[in-house]
């Protein structure tokens, strides 16, 4: 069952992905998915050393005598070379990348505009949809720069192995994989499946009609795929940065409602038109293994729970030379996704600890 159950990760690896299931059950060989998969894999991922969950971190260098960025600084420096990610046996995290370029060469790399971490816990039956914020201040340190900006920009610079390791050394979860997409790619994925079903407020129409040109109404609206990444990238009018990743995991949720709609024939009539459109670090024979143990995996039915970090309980506001950030108590922070992933943490704290933050 454990084997059957892991097929949750093939959807969420590459957003669409899962279609590859038709290919083993309307009887397409290996052969054929070897051809129709061989664009979509980008270099294969190994994931980074990691440790138990189980295992105690307690992080003894987390007060602070001021607040000052300098103090900051020390803090987020001690804090990301201390500690290595926690896994759990039970649980895959499946990092989504949404990244703002539009060109059809998928290889391409640019800032992390959406970045959600999809964690399937087998032991919870849930299916964790946890947004990383993206404009948070920390170190970046990659082959080509190094110095405090937002967290994001690590993609930009070497791609997605280096915004997973931003990841696992600030929140301390281990990433298996990615599936990667752009505002080329994702608007054509989503109309492949016939658009999605979201559900739209008075203030969202309002702006999406009158800055954007749309049509949408109040309310339920199928919307095709240049209509959805415009409802997932509104930002400053509509609530902001944690307003926009709320939007985001409603679209994600959305592609699995639809995707529940498809019969086996649809599905793969689908397969062949979403190839090259999406960029992961698995390998078309990964792909394969996964479908052939998932076909009865059932993972639809697992509960999905939505989470953001940092939030307000754990990040404030600041400005350094003109440029605004979430100033984020990582360890605090880190505590926090570790129980939302995995129902349990590895980090503690001293009883007399201060937070990053007032």
């Amino acid at each position: 069952m454990e084997q059957k159950d892991d097929f949750v990760q093939l959807f969420f690896k590459t957003l669409a992905i899962i279609l590859c299931v038709a290919t083993i059950v309307v009887g397409g060989g290996y052969c054929l998915w070897l051809y129709l998969t061989k664009d979509i894999t980008g270099e294969v991922f190994t994931p980074n050393i990691s440790v138990d969950i189980k295992s105690e971190f307690i992080y003894d260098k987390s007060t602070v005598k001021d607040y000052s960025v300098n103090e900051l600084n020390t803090n987020i420096l001690s804090w990301r070379e201390n500690g290595a990610p926690a896994k759990e046996e039970n649980v895959t995290n499946i990092l989504l990348l949404g990244i703002d370029t539009d060109s059809e060469n998928m290889n391409l790399n640019s800032r992390a505009d959406a970045m959600v971490i999809v964690s399937i816990n087998h032991n919870t039956r849930k299916i964790t949809l946890a947004s990383i914020l993206r404009d948070q201040y920390a170190y970046v340190e990659t082959n080509k720069n190094k110095g405090f900006e937002k967290f994001h920009h690590a993609n930009s610079y070497q791609g997605p192995s280096a915004q997973i390791k931003m990841i696992e050394q600030y929140y301390k979860v281990s990433i298996d994989n990615y599936a990667l997409v752009n505002f080329y790619s994702l608007p054509k994925i989503i109309d492949k499946l016939g658009g999605v079903s979201i559900n739209i407020t008075k203030t969202e129409k309002e702006y999406m009609n009158t800055s954007w040109g749309t049509k949408v109404k109040e309310g339920l609206n199928t919307i095709n795929g240049e209509t959805a990444l415009i409802y997932m990238r509104i930002r400053h009018q509509t609530g902001g940065d944690e307003a926009r990743v709320t939007r985001q995991k409603q679209v994600i949720k959305a592609i699995i409602n639809k995707l529940k709609t498809k019969n086996a024939t649809a599905v793969a009539s689908l397969i062949t038109e979403i190839n090259g459109y999406v960029r992961t670090g698995y390998t078309s024979q990964e792909l394969l293994d996964l479908a052939i143990n998932a076909v009865s995996g059932g993972w639809l039915n697992y509960e999905i729970a939505e989470f953001s970090m940092p939030d307000r309980e754990c990040a404030g506001e600041i400005t350094v030379n003109g440029i605004w950030y979430w100033k984020v108590d990582y360890p605090r922070a880190a505590q926090k996704l570790q129980l939302a992933l995995y129902d349990k943490t590895n980090i503690l704290f001293y009883p007399d600890r201060k937070a990053w933050i007032k």
